[in-house]
This record gives C-alpha cells, structure tokens and sequence, in this order.
C-alpha cells in the first residue's frame, strides 16, 4: 500500500468509495488539462523567444521556469495517482463479482501477468 492509495474498502463500501475515486480522477484530470494548456502557452512563447534568438537568460525567469516544471510534474503525478487507485478499485470490484484473473486481463486489454499484478495489488490494499 502506498500513502496515496490507502486501504482498499471493505466489500459494502467499494462502490461507494470507488465512485469517490472516480470524482477524484475527474478533478486530477481537470488539474492536468488546465496545466498542460498553460504548458503549451509558455511553449508557444518559448518557441517565438528562440525563433527570435533571445538569451534565455532573460525568458526564462520571465516565464517562470522554476515553477513551470513543478507545476506539470505535479499535475502529472496527481493525474496518475488518481488513475492507478481508480483502477485498482475497479479491478477489485470484478475480483469481487467473481470474474478471473484472465477475464479481468480481457476487459482492460492487458496481460495476464499484468491483470495478475493489479489483482494482487488490490487484494493488499484490504
């Protein structure tokens, strides 16, 4: 278990929490179109600086470039965090519908050895 995806809720609670999940993933998803767009205003300028042969010496602070990289990185982190968990939860609830591990591989489109991994890792969570 890691420290963003906490304990897997009990059989009654799954839904329920896989649906607050899912909000969560929303939000994450919002947080990170709302950054990429700023990434790619700041690379339109960046672009135009360096067509133009500026020093970045002097772009760079005014584009903020210390925080410009966090702030993607952040968001890009925050977004796969929230899918991991959404998908951990949502493989847990077909393990607890009763399907196999070779079924829930289908349904997603990845290997069985991969279903198997995200299998386990939700049963650890519990």
């Amino acid at each position: 278990m890691t420290i963003d995806q906490g304990p897997l809720p009990t059989a009654p609670d799954l839904k329920r929490s896989t649906a607050d999940g899912i909000e969560e993933l929303i939000r994450a998803t919002s947080i990170l179109r709302s950054e990429l767009g700023s990434h790619e205003a700041i690379c339109r300028t960046l672009l135009s600086e360096v067509r133009v042969d500026h020093e970045m010496s002097g772009v760079l602070p005014a584009i903020h470039a210390d925080t410009w990289r966090s702030a993607i990185t952040d968001a890009i982190r925050g977004f796969e965090a929230a899918r991991h968990r959404v998908r951990l939860l949502l493989v847990a609830i077909e393990i607890e519908e009763g399907r196999s591990i070779g079924e829930v591989a289908t349904s997603w489109g990845v290997s069985r050895q991969l279903a198997s991994r995200w299998v386990q890792e939700s049963a650890a969570l519990k």
